[in-house]
């Protein structure tokens, strides 16, 4: 046998022996952390899908966005939420669909309105993460969606109505979802 076949194996068998070592000793942990009820689970998940699952109750108004927005996205987005290329701040606003790149805000380029407010709640404000109360989070979405003209002056985004508004670029994408339960492979 050829030292390196030799060396192989022996690396091998004693790489399976530490593992059955370490599976025996799983029980045998530091006793870090804490566990979790699942009341404190429940508040991890916090992912919102297209159709609205997983957004909590509540609602906010575009009047009561622009104040949020004005406290706590103007600094990076811009007043009228133009972004700054510059320092690569998205732009979330924009006066329609243009040609390509930069220029593409989140309202002309995310296809479901309730991804705006699912990126604000887990990632918005950038010096404060999960900062904002979900009613915050829906107020701040339905300012985003009248900056981009899909939501009038007095308008509001509730639990309900968030899943039903119609993005420009709804008709870009597929739901993998959406094919795997009509059998579409």
């Amino acid at each position: 046998m050829s030292s390196k076949k030799t060396l192989s194996m022996a690396i091998a068998a004693t790489i399976a022996a530490s593992g059955r070592r370490w599976a025996q000793d799983a029980t045998d942990t530091p006793g870090l952390g804490t566990p979790l009820s699942e009341e404190d689970l429940a508040g991890l998940s916090t992912t919102v899908f297209p159709d609205g699952e997983g957004l909590p109750p509540g609602g906010g108004t575009v009047q009561d966005g622009k104040v949020v927005y004005q406290d706590q996205c103007a600094i990076c987005h811009g007043d009228k939420g133009e972004g700054d290329e510059q320092f690569s701040v998205p732009a979330l606003a924009s006066d329609g669909k243009p040609d390509h790149g930069f220029k593409w805000s989140t309202g002309h380029a995310w296809p479901c309105a309730t991804s705006i407010f699912d990126y604000v709640r887990v990632a918005m404000p950038m010096f404060d993460p999960k900062g904002l109360s979900d009613e915050d989070v829906y107020a701040v979405t339905a300012y985003v969606l009248h900056l981009n003209g899909f939501l009038p002056e007095d308008g509001e985004v509730t639990q309900e109505s968030l899943p039903k508004v119609k993005m420009p670029s709804q008709d870009y994408f597929t739901s993998k979802w959406e094919k795997e339960e009509s059998g579409y492979e």
